[in-house]
């Protein structure tokens, strides 16, 4: 092949090359929750990593969490979201609390850490049971957040639901406060643990107690919502008298559909490329792994991912 001919297959490979990255949004943003959970400090790692390796300036959103990441990120308001697989799973088919399918929601990889359930009363409280919550104030996290639905689905096995107590819908940050200004008997925290909000409680020295749930119930849990798995919370995590006794459900993080191949091609492959600096970004995200990326994903795989993970042996 001559000079000429060389230079002019070079040019034909740059042209290309640019015409794909031309596609590329000039910005990213990832859905995260309230800045009182895992979710933030996790999505802002994951916006400096690819701000910095895939050249596109992201940035981490707050968010009202699990719920409404899922249909953020339909519409196209958020590009990559965090969310619950059990919500992932029901948006995808349509089921409460999402009254049509969300066909724009692909997952981008699973395994990032676990959505663990948590029920935070004052020490004095004279709240010992979920059962007790009955006529008491509770904070349910963020309006559209995935404690709340994860709560109502757990309280379903008590035979309650938000009549039977009086809800508030506030960021975990600010629970943490109500909390402590006697404002709230309760708070629910769904959130990788230790939860940042629990553990500043602990650090400032507030007396707390978690309600764990009752072994009957959760045997009858587990039994019928099999999208949660058994979590014992030891005593040592929030300087707790005893262990606690309660469930997750796996964190999943989506995409845009809708994005193309090869640039969701190219975010999986910075994030495992890099996967240290979100293990660090949170200590519920340090088991995130390209073994665990591809297993127990609820819902479609965006073929960008699917190539990526095929590429390495994970598919």
């Amino acid at each position: 092949m001559n000079k000429k001919k060389i230079l002019s297959v070079v040019f034909l490979v740059l042209l290309v090359c640019s015409q794909v990255h031309a596609r590329d949004p000039r910005f990213l943003s990832i859905g995260t929750a309230s800045t009182g959970g895992a979710f933030y400090p996790i999505g802002i790692s994951m916006a400096d990593l690819l701000s910095h390796e895939v050249g596109i300036s992201t940035s981490a959103i707050v968010t009202g969490g699990a719920v409404e990441n899922n249909s953020l990120v339909d519409k196209g308001d958020v590009d990559i979201a965090i969310t619950m697989s059990f919500m992932a799973y029901n948006a995808s088919k349509g089921v409460d609390p999402y009254t049509k399918p969300l066909t724009n929601v692909n997952v981008l990889f699973s395994g990032l850490s676990k959505g663990v359930f948590h029920i935070v009363v004052n020490k004095n409280s004279d709240i010992w049971s979920i059962n007790d919550l009955r006529g008491k104030k509770v904070a349910l996290g963020p309006a559209g957040g995935g404690a709340i639905a994860v709560a109502n689905d757990i309280f379903s096995y008590y035979d309650m639901d938000e009549t039977d107590f009086k809800p508030v819908y506030i960021s975990y940050a600010q629970a943490a406060d109500a909390l402590t200004d006697g404002n709230v008997d309760a708070i629910v925290v769904q959130s990788a643990a230790p939860a940042s909000a629990i553990s500043n409680l602990t650090a400032a020295r507030k007396p707390i107690r978690l309600l764990s749930i009752e072994n009957d119930v959760l045997e009858r849990l587990l039994a019928g919502a099999p999208y949660f798995s058994k979590e014992v919370l030891p005593k040592s995590m929030y300087g707790t008298d005893s262990d606690v006794v309660t469930v997750y459900t796996p964190l999943v993080v989506v995409v845009r559909k809708d994005l193309s191949e090869d640039l969701v091609y190219r975010l999986t492959k910075s994030i495992f490329e890099n996967v240290d600096v979100v293990r660090n970004s949170h200590p519920s995200a340090k088991a995130l792994s390209i073994d665990s990326a591809t297993k127990a994903v609820p819902t479609t795989m965006h073929p960008g991912a699917v190539r990526y993970f095929r590429e390495q042996g994970k598919l």
